[in-house]
């Protein structure tokens, strides 16, 4: 029989499982990384390529933001239902990823919709809705009507159409009511209306679209700075 006891034995076992527990606290391995880490963004599709005019008429390409994360909506500026509310989450995204100093990580990109309008229209509009037209941080793009669609329809698969203010007002009535409180789109008195979706997309710095929301207005914020956050590598 061992006459020291079974003391020494339990010691030798308290330092070895501290040393263990040090070590597993100072470098987290595989087990912290299983536990903690978020999963990848998926790779949605590849964002397409455009060249357009911005709202100060002065020509963008694509290519001009690569490097960046983008955030792209779409906007119609003589809508008063879908369009203002993405402006107004277009301008508090931009607030929040400027108080977390990642707005200069980021490119917010918007598409005219609407093919009767130009850049003095989408000056007019961001300007009704608080965004100063002059601000670098916020592209809303015009052009073509083929070329714009090539864009947003075919290469961000996003829907919209044109159709009468006389159908506009069958399809949606509370819509159509609604529009003419648009001050940009009363003064234009546009014969007829863009029925269209509202997505707002998540772009990496190398194109892929890493996330989509149906509703721009509705996406949560804190979800889209945290995805953005990751993307631009904080």
């Amino acid at each position: 029989m061992n006459a020291r006891g079974p003391w020494p034995y339990l010691l030798a076992g308290t330092l070895a499982g501290l040393a263990a527990g040090v070590v597993l606290f100072l470098w987290p391995g595989p087990l912290a990384t299983a536990a903690g880490a978020p999963a990848p963004l998926p790779k949605l599709f590849q964002a397409p390529s455009y060249s357009l005019v911005n709202q100060l008429g002065q020509p963008v390409r694509s290519s001009a933001f690569a490097g960046k994360v983008r955030v792209v909506v779409t906007m119609d500026p003589y809508c008063t239902t879908l369009c203002p509310l993405t402006a107004s989450k277009v301008l508090n995204l931009e607030r929040v990823l400027r108080r977390r100093h990642l707005a200069r990580q980021v490119q917010f990109v918007a598409f005219d919709i609407d093919k009767a309008t130009g850049p003095k229209d989408l000056r007019a509009f961001l300007n009704q809705e608080g965004v100063d037209p002059n601000a670098s941080w916020l592209a809303y793009l015009t052009g073509p009507a083929d070329q714009v669609r090539s864009v947003v329809h075919d290469g961000y698969h996003s829907s919209y159409y044109s159709v009468s203010n006389a159908q506009a007002e069958k399809l949606a009535p509370s819509t159509f009511q609604a529009r003419m409180s648009n001050g940009v789109a009363q003064k234009a008195n546009a014969p007829f209306a863009v029925m269209h979706q509202s997505p707002l997309f998540v772009v990496d710095t190398r194109g892929w679209v890493r996330a989509a929301y149906g509703d721009a207005s509705t996406a949560p914020t804190a979800e889209v700075v945290d995805q953005v956050a990751r993307l631009a590598g904080r």
